[in-house]
C-alpha cells in the first residue's frame, strides 16, 4: 500500500529587515527566496501596532550581504490599515 501525497502550503514567519517602505509596497531583505508572481501576507510592525497588508512579490534576487533582496507591491489592504500606514509614513518623514 502506497502513502498517500499530501498537497498544500505552509505559512511561516520569516524575519525581514525593511530598507524602503510606502502606501505602494516595501523593499526588504529576507532570508528566504519568493517566487516572483507569489502573493502573501505580510505584518509590518510599526510603533507597537501590527498592520496586515497582502503583497505580490515583484522581484527577489540573491543579496550580496546574504539573504534575498525583495520589492513587493502591496495589492490588498484594509482602509483602516491604509490611513495608518499613511500616517505612520506621514510622521516619520518618508
Amino acid at each position: 500500500m502506497t502513502e498517500p501525497l499530501a498537497r498544500g502550503t505552509a505559512r511561516a514567519e520569516v524575519p525581514a529587515r525593511l530598507l524602503d517602505l510606502s502606501l505602494g509596497g516595501a523593499l526588504m531583505i529576507i532570508t528566504t527566496s519568493l517566487e516572483v508572481g507569489a502573493i502573501h501576507d505580510f505584518a509590518l510592525e510599526m510603533d507597537g501596532d501590527t498592520l496586515w497588508v497582502q503583497g505580490e512579490v515583484r522581484h527577489c534576487r540573491p543579496y550580496d550581504r546574504g539573504g534575498y533582496h525583495v520589492g513587493v507591491q502591496f495589492i490588498g489592504i484594509d482602509p483602516r490599515d491604509e490611513r495608518r500606514l499613511g500616517e505612520y509614513l506621514g510622521t516619520h518623514g518618508r
